[in-house]
């Protein structure tokens, strides 16, 4: 858990340093096909130079960055560009690359809190915008070429319900079920679909699936995460 905390911090310091403070000496310098494998190298050498610190300061570093970090995001304007490599290949509003710093920092907090058994009500309070922020790796990264018309149903439980249809050449998402019957489909309860795309453990049944192969296995590999 404390390598997930230190994680964290580095978030908020690269935040804090290269968007507040514009010091851009902590970009990455990596081809899109390499940015994955340089971001995770960066965060192992973070993680391991930073073990020597104590949890309280830590602790500590947390709530000063925390602070922060709410000052710098209550600053920001929510139309410039931004950037969420998961969900698009061009810049996107800068709300959704916020959106997506939350969907982090959530998922690691469910990581820790299922360590110690202490979810609490804390899932259920954000599920919905996580899911929402999620959803939208399913249209960028599913590339299945299909016929025009044709449809993919996601229900991540509890009325979280999406249509994927294919114009003959791209995929686009829908809020809802279609009144046809979809080619294909993904099932699963509101505790899983946040597991599915954020790379999480899986049992086997947790993900319901329905269709031909072709259409439905390209879509378990689907990550709303980097590394």
């Amino acid at each position: 858990m404390k390598d997930l905390a230190l994680h964290i911090l580095d978030d908020d310091i690269g935040w804090l340093s290269r968007g507040r403070d514009r010091d851009p000496s902590g970009r990455l310098n990596a081809s899109a096909s390499d940015f994955v494998d340089a971001l995770n190298r960066k965060n192992q050498k973070w993680v391991e130079a930073t073990r020597q610190m104590s949890r309280p300061v830590v602790q500590g570093l947390l709530e000063w960055a925390g602070r922060q970090m709410d000052s710098y995001y209550a600053d920001q304007s929510l139309t410039t560009p931004g950037r969420v490599a998961w969900a698009s290949d061009d810049p996107v509003p800068n709300w959704f690359d916020i959106a997506q710093d939350l969907t982090e920092r959530w998922v690691h907090q469910m990581q820790m809190r299922d360590a110690i058994e202490k979810v609490g009500a804390y899932r259920d309070t954000y599920l919905g915008p996580v899911l929402d922020t999620f959803i939208w790796a399913v249209p960028h990264q599913y590339r299945v070429v299909a016929d025009r018309g044709t449809t993919v149903l996601l229900d991540l439980g509890e009325g979280r319900v999406w249509t994927l249809t294919s114009d003959g050449t791209q995929w686009h998402l829908s809020r809802g079920a279609e009144d046809v019957q979809p080619t294909a489909a993904v099932r699963a309860d509101h505790h899983t679909g946040w597991r599915w795309l954020s790379g999480g453990v899986l049992n086997d049944g947790d993900l319901r699936t329905s269709g031909p192969e072709q259409l439905v296995k390209p879509l378990l590999s689907i990550r709303a995460i980097l590394g």
